[in-house]
């Protein structure tokens, strides 16, 4: 009977890592960031204090690879969409797809703002955060200039500042579903994509 093989350091060491943010989702959701500590997540995923601090320096350094994760799978949504689908239906795909968008989700929308307006008083941690978000907005912005040639355009206006307003449409129809739930994001998000287009290829 062959034996189970053992998994190497390297492999533990990811495992580990994969279940501390897996815990940190669940537990800063569900208490928010201020009120979450190292100790919590620590329990939640079944480790001690010290694994965590192993993988990650700090409770802030915790909070930001999850919202790395985050972003990684919305562009890589993205990615897929314009990969995919027809240009003339991504709009309607996108808007499909949003609400399994981890980005886009009611819970995390308080969590990240209540970690942005903590960020906003701290200069380095504000640095930190702006550096990423600029990350992400490029690789949208590559995107946004991939689509467009697709439809056999270019964007009158910076294609960074197209990006930066799809991601404050984004962040804003999750705001405006907070006070009504009723608020189909996806659906509106297509609209303002196709109102976009046509004002551009035309």
């Amino acid at each position: 009977m062959a034996t189970a093989r053992r998994p190497t350091r390297d492999e533990q060491r990811a495992r580990t890592r994969t279940d501390l943010l897996a815990a940190a989702a669940t537990v800063f959701a569900r208490n928010g960031y201020h009120a979450t500590s190292v100790d919590m997540v620590a329990e939640a995923a079944g480790y001690t204090k010290g694994a965590v601090y192993s993988n990650f320096s700090s409770k802030e350094d915790l909070f930001l690879a999850l919202a790395d994760e985050h972003l990684d799978q919305a562009v890589a949504t993205l990615e897929e969409i314009v990969s995919t689908t027809e240009p003339a239906a991504r709009a309607d795909v996108l808007g499909e797809r949003r609400g399994k968008m981890h980005v886009f989700d009611q819970d995390w929308h308080l969590l990240e703002t209540e970690f942005v307006l903590y960020a906003a008083r701290n200069e380095h941690l504000r640095a930190v955060l702006a550096e990423r978000q600029e990350r992400t907005r490029r690789r949208i912005a590559d995107l946004v200039s991939r689509h467009l040639g697709d439809l056999g355009t270019d964007a009158p206006v910076d294609v960074d500042d197209l990006a930066r307003i799809l991601v404050a449409t984004g962040d804003g129809l999750t705001v405006m579903a907070l006070a009504e739930p009723e608020t189909d994001g996806g659906r509106l998000l297509a609209t303002l994509l196709h109102l976009l287009e046509r004002a551009l290829v035309r």
